[in-house]
């Protein structure tokens, strides 16, 4: 027969007076799972954070985005529109393509018509001012709504024909030509739908963007 083990003698029966270790695992445990979570969450946030810090990345002077010290390009255009007498006629917005100026049509344009009125003349003068000095490039977009023009074959003709009208007069005015895209969009890119006279007005546009490339 085996040899009968004293109780006191024995350690495996002493009583066992260490429950903390079980907190303790428990804690180890869940801290490990909230690292692997945490682990898990930032390679997404990691990816977002390199996305957005590419976009602060240092850009050529006269970047429509990046200024040293001084205000952006963005502001400096706010602040131009402001002084001006257009400011309810011009939205500026800093998009992925550029600074995105948009001018209503009828501010520079009688219906239709492509020769530049006194008013226009004055503003885009001041405006040219501004991007004269500037580095980028600039594309000039004509816009307009879906009704189909009296005095042209089409809308594509009277877009076009705009912002070739504006290229012209910043040409005129000392900007290089190399610089300057003009393009017509006709009635296919519009901002508001064409169901009011004020939502057609609102789509009658020239847009002067200082591309950011």
């Amino acid at each position: 027969m085996g040899q009968l083990i004293d109780e006191e003698d024995c350690e495996v029966c002493q009583p066992f007076d260490q429950e903390w270790i079980f907190t303790y695992g428990d804690l180890v445990t869940l801290l490990m799972c909230f690292f692997v979570l945490l682990f898990a969450s930032c390679v997404y946030e990691t990816e977002k954070f390199k996305s957005v810090a590419s976009s602060f990345k240092p850009l050529p002077p006269g970047s429509p985005f990046i200024s040293e010290g001084n205000d952006s390009v963005v502001e400096k255009i706010i602040k131009k529109v402001e002084e001006s007498e257009l400011a309810d006629d011009v939205d500026v917005n800093a998009e992925e393509k550029g600074v995105v100026v948009s001018f209503k049509a009828s501010t520079f344009f009688e219906p239709e018509s492509t020769k530049l009125n006194k008013k226009g003349i004055e503003e885009l003068t001041r405006f040219s001012k501004l991007i004269f000095l500037l580095p980028n490039r600039v594309q000039i977009e004509g816009h307009t709504d879906d009704s189909v023009p009296e005095t042209w074959s089409s809308v594509w003709e009277l877009s076009g024909a705009r912002a070739a009208k504006v290229a012209r007069f910043f040409i005129d005015n000392g900007m290089d030509p190399s610089k300057i895209i003009a393009k017509g969009f006709g009635s296919t890119r519009p901002r508001f739908n064409n169901d009011s006279p004020t939502q057609r007005k609102l789509n009658n546009r020239v847009e002067v963007i200082v591309l950011g490339d």
